[in-house]
């Protein structure tokens, strides 16, 4: 089960680096957002902001308007990317947890809960868990 552990840490780090450049194309969009739905009131108002661009977008402040829609859902699915892979790491660093306790048949249904659903957790005798579970940090 050691070699599971250090699998197990090298995926977390993956995962980790994954959220990493989910967060800078967050934060992108967020900023590519915002200018264009600036640019896109200001051209309603008359005023096109920009020194590029003027001939392809002045004319039609609906191209801005999809652009802007366009950014907001990259920076939406970004944050769900994170969100996931913020799940995927607490329940990786739960799985490590119940191996160091030497609870593998606990860490092996957690690491396989996502393939096979709630039916990992349901024994064929239907037992109750053994009592508590003491998780220890490592520090």
């Amino acid at each position: 089960m050691e070699s599971m552990n250090r699998l197990i840490g090298r995926y977390r780090g993956q995962i980790k680096e994954r959220a990493r450049l989910s967060r800078y194309i967050l934060v992108l969009a967020i900023m590519a957002t915002l200018t264009c739905f600036v640019v896109f009131v200001s051209t309603l108002s008359g005023k096109y902001p920009l020194p590029m661009g003027a001939d392809l977008l002045s004319d039609n402040p609906e191209r801005l308007l999809g652009a802007t829609n366009f950014f907001m859902m990259t920076a939406v699915g970004a944050a769900l990317n994170m969100w996931r892979f913020r799940q995927m790491r607490i329940k990786l660093m739960i799985a490590e947890a119940f191996i160091r306790e030497n609870d593998n048949d606990t860490a092996m249904k957690l690491l396989l809960e996502p393939v096979f659903g709630d039916q990992v957790w349901q024994d064929n005798q239907n037992k109750a868990p053994k009592g508590r579970i003491r998780v220890r940090i490592p520090r």
